[in-house]
């Protein structure tokens, strides 16, 4: 429907113009008893205004037929011009070769986030990725104002409902790694998450909730994290006057304009040179300057590890610091 409400002059110039050459060939074959095709070679070079000369009306019928349909057909065809020029001139067509451009892209990704919804928490969800160059994200929203609005020229989006089996596979769903599900609405989200689920049962999903009692929905449907943003947002107010200084402080760590300091996730690989070395062996704060938050072990959090702790293989490490030095920390844990 939008498609067509976009290009509607164009359409109409072009019925306009077919149903004019219907007429004329019908008009000519009875005026000057030509055969249909003969008839439609004379009145495309009359609506062009060609008149190659080879074929013109000789009846006093058929000039007057002339008469009648070269001034209409004259603005008929001036009429689709203006249609044509206006795409041109508005960047439709450009906008259309951007698109099949950039589904062209977003067939080739893999291992990329899909983000069903950019309202304000779509919006905050941007603005981290935005930050973080190695993520790849495709946005879903029906509103292709808000979308274009919203996203840089080189950033993917696709325009539909996020609740549908072809939006989501022609958002890569199969080979997407993540999943964030912000639409306003509870059912929508447990159905994203099903649906998502049935696609990729590999797929990580985080879910908005509205309500306390979906939470446990979304989980069972398959969503990793549930997140509240009243809940939270009530928290963080409560927080904010109890304890101003730490809420202050980790606004400033996780603020999407913040980029000197950050939390992360390293995975111990098997074959890593800190398999069995402990905190105090690798002296790690001094020689990386970066902080050991915890530790997640076999499913397990291990909060605030002692010096003697040491890494096994597999060990997912929390660590905080600055990019930089997150950065070498992350290349000598890894063989």
């Amino acid at each position: 429907m939008k498609n067509r409400q976009r290009y509607q002059h164009l359409i109409n110039s072009i019925v306009a113009m077919s149903a004019m050459c219907v007429i004329g060939m019908i008009g000519f074959s009875y005026f000057e008893k030509l055969n249909l095709f003969d008839a439609l070679w004379l009145t495309i070079i009359t609506v062009l205004t060609v008149g190659y000369g080879d074929t013109i009306p000789v009846t006093h019928g058929g000039k007057v037929f002339a008469l009648i349909i070269i001034p209409i057909s004259v603005g008929i065809v001036s009429y689709a011009i203006g249609a044509v020029a206006s795409l041109v001139v508005e960047g439709e067509l450009s906008t259309s070769m951007r698109e099949r451009k950039m589904k062209r892209k977003i067939d080739q990704l893999e291992n990329h986030m899909i983000v069903c919804g950019l309202g304000r928490v779509g919006e905050e969800v941007l603005e981290y990725v935005r930050g973080r160059k190695e993520m790849q994200a495709v946005f879903i929203d029906e509103r292709e104002e808000a979308l274009h609005k919203a996203l840089q020229p080189d950033e993917f989006f696709i325009v539909g409902d996020a609740t549908e089996d072809d939006i989501l596979k022609s958002a890569g769903i199969e080979r997407a790694s993540t999943l964030v599900a912000t639409l306003p609405s509870d059912a929508d989200n447990v159905f994203i998450t099903l649906t998502a689920k049935g696609l990729n049962p590999d797929i990580y999903i985080v879910s908005r909730a509205q309500r306390e009692a979906t939470a446990t929905k979304l989980k069972t449907a398959g969503a990793a994290k549930v997140i509240n943003p009243s809940s939270i947002g009530g928290k963080q107010m409560v927080m904010s006057i109890l304890k101003p200084l730490s809420v202050r402080y980790m606004d400033l760590v996780l603020s999407a304009d913040q980029h000197e300091y950050s939390i992360e996730e390293i995975l111990v690989q098997s074959d890593s040179p800190f398999v069995g070395q402990s905190l105090r062996d690798l002296d790690i704060r001094n020689a990386y300057h970066v902080t050991i938050v915890a530790i997640l072990r076999n499913g397990y959090l291990v909060g605030t590890p002692k010096s003697d702790e040491k890494f096994q293989p597999h060990d997912k490490i929390i660590v905080f610091g600055a990019e930089e030095n997150l950065t070498v920390f992350e290349k000598a844990v890894t063989p």
